[in-house]
This record gives C-alpha cells, structure tokens and sequence, in this order.
C-alpha cells in the first residue's frame, strides 16, 4: 500500500468524521431549531470560512469580476442549483436527527449514491445496467429496514425517516450537479459561490421565521460551517491522492462514526435491524461504486 494511498485514507476517514460530526450538532442545542435557521447559519459560516480563501487566490480587486463575470455565468447557475440541493440535504437532515437516531439518519442518507446513479443516467447520459438496478433495490431496502416502518401505525413511516430520504435525493442530486460543474472551476471559487448564494437565499426566511437562540446554541450551530468546509476540503485531498472507486468503501466509516456519536452523546444504541440495514446499504453502495467508475473530467465537461 503506497504512501499517496494511506494519506488518502487519512484525509476521507476525516472528512467522513467531521460530516458525521456536523449532523450531530443541530441535536446539541438546548431547544428545537427550526430546520431553514440550522441551515442558514450553516451556510453563512461556512462563506465566512471559505471568504478569506478565495480572496487569497483572486485577490480582492478581482473578487467581484471573478464572481460576476459574464464567461462562467452558466457555471455559477450550476452552483447555485447546487446551493440549493445542499440546503435541502442540511434542512432535511438537520430534521431527521432531531427526530430519529443519529445512527439512523445517516443510514439513511447514506442512499444517496442510488439517487446519484439514477440522476446521472438520465442527465449525464450514463448507462445503467440490471446489476446497477439490483444493487439500488438492495440499498433501498437497507434504507426501509432502517426506518422501521409500521403498516399498521398512522404514520406508517416517521418524519425523521422520511426527511433523512429526501435529504439522499437533495445529496445525490448535489454529487451529480458537483461532477458536471465544478471539474472547470477551482474550489475556492465554487465553494464561495455555494455558500454564499445559499446563505443569501436563505437569508429572506430565516429573516421572516428567525427564533432567537442562546449564545451556546448560536455557537454550536455556527459551528456546522467551519467543520463542513474542512470536511470538504479533507474530501478535495483525498480524492486528489487516490482514485474515486477506492476511497468509496472508506466514506462508509462515517456511519461508525455517526453510531458513536450517537452513542457518546444522545445514548442511541444501534438496533440490530438498524445495523442490518446499514450493512445492506453500505453493500449495494459498495456494489454501485465498483461497478459504476466515475467519468474523467473530460467526459463531464459541459
């Protein structure tokens, strides 16, 4: 095993650590936030984060033109639409571990690949074969086992289940978006772009809903940024170092990190038909990324 490979592995152990992390600290706070104020405060951090970066790169006298100039004006739309599938994935998921076991709502999430797969097919033209549909169907109903449904209940399926599916849909439709528009832009550039237009959007709610929070809580949740634009950054290093198809298997940790966080701070202890269905999703998963290997940049190039 090289060097370059066992860095690799470092850097996405972390990224999926502090992914897990971040998800955790909307359960932290004192009181019940709403889901579009976590993920305000979220995104405003992490532009505040992710600021000094790009104008270390472009300069200040270029920052406007380099945001604003009309030659990538369809790049940043793909940024923006972006934007706007990961405040999804932070609102909904934010929800979901309000709502079920930590442990549980990153099972879930962790489905995204499926709808990546699914999205790229029909939007980046990728071909789809009968294995892929059989390791979806497998990751789909790892998911079910997850949520517990009960036929007979009124609510046949939790909120928190049902919030932690929409946010994969959110996350994988923001992985597709990621592979189409961010191999012709820098990172600083793009992650600027998305925090910020995300935070700008959401600004004009959280502005009409805005529940005033104890400092305590106004810092835990502020904290998301910093940690979700490291996380990234881990992610961005990795995937530098090594290829996409080998460090898949590693992201799956941040399911072992969620069910100790779980664990440590909420005394969530997995349920054997939670750790069943996270097993097969993280088998269908496995299956889909060995056999669906990512397209060059080239390939993607719009």
């Amino acid at each position: 095993m090289s060097r370059d490979f066992l860095k690799a592995m470092g850097w996405a152990v972390l990224g999926s650590f502090l992914f897990a992390l971040m998800f955790c600290l909307p359960k932290l706070t004192s009181e019940a936030v709403p889901p579009v104020e976590i993920a305000f405060l979220r995104y405003f951090a992490g532009f505040l984060t992710i600021l000094p970066f790009f104008l270390q790169r472009y300069g200040a006298s270029q920052a406007v033109p380099e945001l604003l100039g009309t030659a990538k004006r369809r790049l940043n739309l793909l940024h923006m639409l972006r934007a706007g599938c990961g405040v999804a994935s932070v609102a909904f998921g934010s929800y979901a571990v309000l709502n079920i076991p930590v442990a549980n709502a990153q099972a879930i999430a962790m489905t995204n690949g499926v709808f990546a797969v699914a999205l790229a097919a029909v939007f980046l033209r990728e071909r789809v074969a009968s294995r892929d549909f059989v390791a979806g169907a497998v990751c789909l109903t790892g998911a079910i086992v997850v949520a517990r449904p009960d036929p007979d209940a009124p609510g046949w399926i939790s909120l928190g289940a049902a919030a932690a599916l929409v946010q994969a849909l959110a996350w994988g439709s923001e992985v597709v978006l990621l592979r189409f528009a961010a191999v012709n832009d820098t990172p600083q550039r793009t992650l600027t772009i998305v925090n910020g237009s995300a935070a700008l959007g959401l600004a004009v709610f959280t502005a009409w809903a805005w529940d005033r929070l104890p400092l305590p809580d106004l810092l835990i949740l502020l904290a998301m940024g910093p940690i979700a634009i490291f996380g990234q950054y881990c992610n961005i290093l990795a995937y530098r170092a090594a290829e996409t198809a080998k460090l898949v298997p590693i992201k799956y940790s941040g399911l072992v990190f969620a069910a100790l966080l779980g664990l440590l701070f909420f005394g969530e202890s997995p349920r054997p038909a939670a750790i069943l269905g996270a097993a097969m999703i993280v088998g269908g998963a496995l299956f889909l990324a060995r056999h669906k290997p990512v397209q060059t940049a080239a390939a993607l190039r719009p």
